[in-house]
């Protein structure tokens, strides 16, 4: 069965679990069923590369397809127990294209949590890292107004595997949420050990102030990486084991705010990766968007930056080139400018257009991965893209 069959499979089964629920529900299960899905079609105006929202996959919209419906297309199962008043579990699969770019259903969330008082819970297993404010919503493309989630900024969604507390209380008329968590991720080309995190949230009326930090261990996993620097050893050993990505220190720290009265909405956010001198760019990311509902339909802007922090080169420290050369291809600052508008043509279900203009930084490939044959780094391109989105 192909990736695009096993999608469409996927979203067929998610559609159909949603008639469980009522029946659950009359059966007075301790389980109840719930899904997402997305279908997606995007076209991009670069031919020479590829477009890549999410880490992971090594395809996109661009060189490998010009136009394709695996940049955003996903469907999602949610299967939530509720055992007593304290003692809860929640499982969820997802396929979307993924770091094998393939389709198969992966287990993204499964974890047990214990309500101790109302205001405090913990919970044990595996759940998505959450590093933004739409963390818990970033796949679910019915609960944000956009196609997908800023890319500039929600450019990672990986699952890891720990505990997470959440304590919950006020102050005045301000509801505060926080979060203390640690954990473990592996990936097909990273791994992250170590990781301790740390968020907080504050709502009052309509605004909503978020922030979150995690300290980690990271290694990046790549064969080719590792063979260009394998051209250091013996002679370079310690060039070559400074710039590797070893379980080295980083950083991830982010920041956002949204307002949303009902009639319209604005959110913004910003996000910094920072860490140790090595072969890991560091970055800082940001977005801001507004939008206006007018009965069934949302139309948005959004202005998006990416600003490389690292280094471009460490000059004659490298006696190869190889270092120079990959700290180089690695700029991704770039800026866009996007225009779309949301339809809530029935309930659970919206259609959402949107089209986006991209200008990567002088000699920078911004976004864009898997380069082809006269690729010109430094140039403009254009996304269209198009998505019906639906829960149950």
């Amino acid at each position: 069965m192909t990736s695009r069959n096993k999608l469409a499979c996927c979203i067929a089964l998610a559609i159909a679990g949603g008639t469980q629920v009522a029946y659950a529900d009359e059966a007075g299960s301790i389980f109840s069923v719930s899904g997402y899905g997305t279908l997606g079609v995007t076209h991009s105006s670069e031919d020479k590369a590829d477009f890549i929202p999410l880490v992971g996959p090594t395809e996109g919209v661009g060189a490998s397809h010009s136009t394709t419906l695996e940049t955003d297309s996903r469907a999602a199962l949610q299967v939530n127990a509720k055992f007593n008043e304290k003692f809860s579990a929640v499982t969820q699969f997802v396929s979307e294209l993924d770091e094998n770019n393939s389709y198969e259903p992966r287990l993204v969330i499964a974890n047990a949590k214990y309500q101790f008082t109302p205001a405090f819970n913990v919970a044990v297993g595996r759940f998505i890292a959450p590093f933004y404010m739409l963390t818990d919503f970033q796949r679910t493309g019915y609960a944000y107004p956009w196609v997908r989630p800023p890319a500039e900024v929600y450019n990672l969604a990986f699952s890891t595997d720990g505990i997470i507390g959440t304590y919950k209380f006020n102050v005045g008329n301000v509801a505060f949420t926080t979060q203390l968590f640690y954990s473990e991720a592996s990936t097909k080309t990273f791994s992250v050990d170590g990781m301790l995190g740390f968020t907080a949230q504050a709502d009052v009326g309509s605004s909503t102030f978020r922030a979150a930090r995690a300290h980690s261990s990271l290694t990046i996993k790549s064969a080719a990486l590792d063979g260009a620097l394998g051209y250091y050893y013996p002679t370079f050993n310690k060039l070559a084991d400074q710039w590797a990505v070893k379980g080295d220190s980083t950083t991830f720290t982010g920041v956002g705010y949204a307002y949303d009265p009902g009639k319209w909405f604005f959110r913004a956010e910003a996000t910094r990766l920072s860490g140790e001198r090595d072969l890991l760019e560091k970055n800082t990311r940001m977005y801001a968007s507004a939008g206006l509902r007018v009965g069934a339909f949302t139309p948005y802007a959004t202005l998006a930056k990416v600003r490389h922090d690292g280094a471009f080169s460490i000059g004659s420290e490298d006696p190869i080139g190889i270092i120079n050369g990959v700290l180089a291809s690695q700029n991704s600052s770039s800026h866009s400018v996007t225009l779309g508008n949301r339809w809530d043509f029935r309930s659970n279900f919206d259609f959402k257009v949107e089209v986006s203009h991209v200008q990567n930084a002088h000699n920078a490939a911004g976004a864009l991965t898997n380069p082809q044959p006269g690729f010109v780094p430094g140039k403009s391109y254009d996304l269209v893209s198009a998505s019906v989105d639906f829960v149950f």
